[in-house]
């Protein structure tokens, strides 16, 4: 009993971040959308987080960043607020924002919608690829039902064309 239920936690747990690495490059891509039209990178988050709350089959990217607006509000640090989000998510790539964003607040960086977008095309490159990889898998996936269904169509064939003989 005890394994069956880690195995299912341990997959619930690789189905949320793949959730949270699908939707990765969509998050990068509103920051810098929403920076670049001046925007702080505080009100860019609290702004996707807010937009997160009125769907009904929420993300559980959403979810994290909704808790990192909390304690924002609660009063915890920016800088700490993000280095929280990224290691809560538990995925690479959103360390690795949380980690940009850490280094804008700490140095002000002038290139940051830069760097934004630069990640922004970057996540949609390899958004792109997953989908292609994913498809190729579930082309894969068919071939057995597709001969099956041709073994079936050729008995049906076949029988009766021999039965007439």
């Amino acid at each position: 009993f005890s394994v069956y239920g880690s195995i299912q936690t341990e997959k619930k747990v690789e189905e949320k971040k793949t959730q949270k690495k699908r939707e990765y490059s969509e998050i990068v891509r509103k920051i810098a959308l929403y920076v670049g039209a001046g925007m702080t990178v505080r009100a860019s988050f609290q702004k996707i987080a807010g937009d997160a709350v009125e769907k009904v089959d929420v993300n559980p990217i959403y979810q994290d960043m909704i808790f990192t607006c909390r304690e924002l509000k609660s009063g915890i640090l920016e800088e700490e607020a993000y280095e929280r989000f990224g290691r809560r998510t538990g995925v690479q790539k959103y360390i690795q924002l949380s980690t940009l964003l850490q280094q804008n607040i700490k140095r002000g960086s002038a290139n940051l919608l830069g760097r934004l977008r630069e990640e922004a095309d970057n996540a949609a490159i390899e958004r792109l690829q997953a989908c292609r990889k994913r498809g190729e898998e579930a082309s894969t996936k068919l071939v057995l039902p597709l001969m099956m269904m041709l073994a079936i169509i050729m008995l049906v064939i076949m029988v009766p064309a021999f039965m007439g003989m």
